[in-house]
């Protein structure tokens, strides 16, 4: 593991209501604590106008608020992070009926001075890290189409209009209790990560965000992200932040070659061979001479 200063850390974050919405129900924050972390967190709301936006806030706040608890191991932290932002949002939505049925997709980066990482989601809200210009996705939706493409009942275009593709399996605050997946990570100087909303991702190709993010900087990222969502229509909330951890990029893998084994052009083979021979004669009357000396 390499040692990363926190502080080096950059970052930047865009939400946009996009060109249909009239309200944005995403949202996202950092935070960072004096141990050596930094956290990040991205949410997207549903239920509602006022249930989506609160429900999103809600759990930026709770998952944030997580971090100044250090006695647990991180990947529990995140754990019990998520529970605590799923049972607050939901004793809300029951309390008051006018955020009732509200929730909220969640994804959560921490990143640790030791060179740790980990990735905690629920939902469709992605993370992906970016390392030697190859995108690499760390999360898998909890969604009905993910579920059946992952099975290989639809394909990967069949998905992005199938009828089920905004249908959740996992969200927070919408039941009782709920789980994150946890993932640790590794870290490298230069890695690059994004977290989004799939108001960027349903409509920006993953080829197309590792060239943007592959190519300019945090902020210059953030916005072209969201522009080129836009561009597509804008047809949800867009929501995108791009973490760097400081550092030198790691290069691509250069393809393997295989060594071509080594021979002597055919017209040098041909002219080596009469002095092969040559020599070989040499030898063998040398050595016949020996033994009629040593006869005599």
């Amino acid at each position: 593991m390499v040692q990363i200063d926190p502080e080096q850390i950059e970052s930047a974050s865009l939400s946009d209501t996009g060109l249909v919405r009239t309200t944005n129900q995403d949202a996202c924050g950092e935070f960072s604590h004096e141990a050596g972390f930094r956290l990040f967190i991205l949410a997207d709301g549903m239920g509602g106008h006022r249930g989506g936006e609160t429900a999103s806030r809600l759990a930026v706040e709770t998952i944030g608020a997580a971090l100044t608890r250090c006695d647990e191991s991180p990947e529990r932290m995140l754990a019990s992070a998520f529970r605590a932002a799923n049972e607050r949002i939901f004793r809300l939505a029951d309390a008051n009926i006018t955020l009732a049925h509200m929730g909220t997709t969640g994804v959560a980066l921490l990143l640790s001075s030791d060179g740790s990482g980990w990735v905690a989601h629920v939902g469709d809200s992605r993370a992906y890290r970016l390392r030697a210009g190859r995108l690499e996705a760390l999360t898998a939706d909890h969604s009905a189409v993910a579920e059946l493409q992952r099975r290989g009942v639809v394909t990967a275009e069949e998905a992005a209009t199938h009828p089920r593709r905004n249908e959740l399996l996992r969200s927070i605050g919408v039941r009782e209790s709920v789980e994150a997946d946890v993932r640790a990570l590794t870290i490298e100087p230069g890695d690059r990560f994004v977290l989004c909303s799939d108001g960027l991702w349903g409509l920006v190709s993953e080829a197309e965000i590792e060239a943007v993010v592959g190519r300019e900087g945090t902020e210059s990222s953030v916005r072209t992200l969201v522009e080129l969502a836009n561009a597509r229509g804008g047809t949800d909330n867009i929501t995108a932040q791009v973490v760097r951890v400081p550092g030198t990029p790691r290069q691509a893998a250069d393809r393997t070659e295989v060594e071509e084994p080594q021979t002597a052009p055919v017209g040098e083979e041909h002219a080596c061979r009469p002095y092969l021979l040559l020599g070989l004669a040499v030898a063998a009357l040398a050595a016949l001479l020996a033994v009629v000396l040593w006869l005599l």
